[in-house]
């Protein structure tokens, strides 16, 4: 999403400035930093260098979390995370495109007559305080456009995707990062980046579930543009959670067995697939309301699925995923448009379930 209007003062650097041959895509999440450096030449995209860091201390104190939907972050120790990271990958580059999550600004899809862009750009601020619980001079509003549709061959709407996100939290961004030592050139969307890295042109209707640490984020995607926005706070800590308190054992164990078996019901850990599968079937609840939210607002029906995010790892989620809402699955590959190093074939799956969301911010430099 091209940053307009109202934000434009924020992002002017990305106007001016001369574009490097590389970039910093970082993704801020709910327990983990990702960075993935992408550079340039002759045309082509590479994956020169990525690293990702994890905080454990959330498993047994909640508030140990980088950010949530009801925990703001936290600006000295996210930025000594982030410096971490970067002293631990040694970019060659110090700018940097920055994510926000769903859970850290207000989206909503919103339907308004056809009209030119500067039409709608006034439009989508007047009718902002309706759906932004917050003061309009407090946020940061941004829109794009999705489609258009009419009733009849007079009238003709207009479906727009608005984004707000709080200027507090703006500022504690371009803090976090000038701590760090980088170059905070431009902010987007975390939906925005996840689809521009996973959904092509052409495809059909998919729904996203990302599933993180302590929030999963749905999104509905269709010819390469971002749709609809849901979400749940139900994630991989309850899984985690609810394997430690019925097992007796410690969070950091329970997460150990959750990555290593996932819902085998094989051997005598075969309890486990007994005790997540409640917890992802809350998450499946909230994927089908949204895949009937779309269809009854839109028209289109999403056929197929798509598992990132941390939790995509769980060994058995996929075929599960795919019985229980009836969607055809589909494995994610943030490659189609990046070139890689061979050598990072072992991990390749990792990267492709936890990536996308750094890989599409460094994307979106490069258009």
């Amino acid at each position: 999403m091209k940053i307009t209007n109202v934000v434009s003062d924020f992002f002017t650097d990305v106007l001016n400035f001369f574009k490097g041959r590389a970039i910093l895509g970082v993704d801020i999440g709910t327990a983990s930093i990702k960075l993935a450096e992408i550079s340039e030449t002759g045309g082509k995209l590479n994956l020169a260098n990525y690293g990702i860091l994890e905080t454990k201390d959330y498993l047994n104190h909640p508030n140990k979390a980088i950010q949530t939907s009801s925990l703001p972050i936290e600006e000295r120790e996210t930025a000594n995370m982030l410096k971490t990271l970067v002293w631990e990958v040694k970019p060659k580059t110090n700018l940097a495109i920055a994510s926000i999550p769903s859970f850290a600004s207000f989206a909503t899809v919103i339907d308004m007559p056809l009209m030119s862009r500067e039409e709608t750009a006034k439009a989508v601020l007047f009718q902002a305080p309706q759906y932004i619980p917050m003061p309009v001079s407090e946020a940061l509003i941004d829109w794009l456009k999705i489609d258009e549709f009419g009733t009849d061959a007079r009238q003709k709407f207009q479906h727009i995707f608005v984004v707000g996100i709080s200027k507090k939290l703006i500022q504690k961004y371009k803090n976090i990062f000038r701590e760090a030592g980088l170059r905070l050139v431009s902010l987007e969307f975390n939906g925005l980046a996840m689809t521009r890295s996973l959904i092509d042109a052409g495809e059909d209707e998919t729904i996203i579930v990302d599933i993180g640490a302590e929030e999963t984020e749905i999104f509905v995607a269709s010819r390469g543009r971002l749709e609809y926005v849901g979400g749940t706070d139900y994630s991989g800590i309850h899984l985690t959670q609810s394997v430690a308190r019925s097992l007796g054992i410690t969070t950091m164990r329970a997460e150990e067995l959750k990555r290593r078996r996932g819902l085998s019901s094989e051997g005598p850990e075969s309890e486990l697939s007994t005790l997540t599968i409640p917890f992802l079937d809350v998450i499946i609840q909230e994927v089908n309301h949204v895949k009937e939210v779309y269809q009854r607002r839109y028209g289109g029906e999403a056929k197929k699925i798509m598992l990132v995010g941390g939790g995509a790892n769980l060994i058995g989620i996929e075929k599960y995923f795919t019985k229980q809402t009836g969607l055809r699955g589909t494995k994610p590959n943030v490659f189609r448009k990046v070139s890689y190093n061979l050598s990072l074939e072992p991990v390749l799956r990792q990267l492709n379930n936890e990536f996308p969301t750094a890989i599409g911010l460094a994307e979106r430099y490069f258009e």
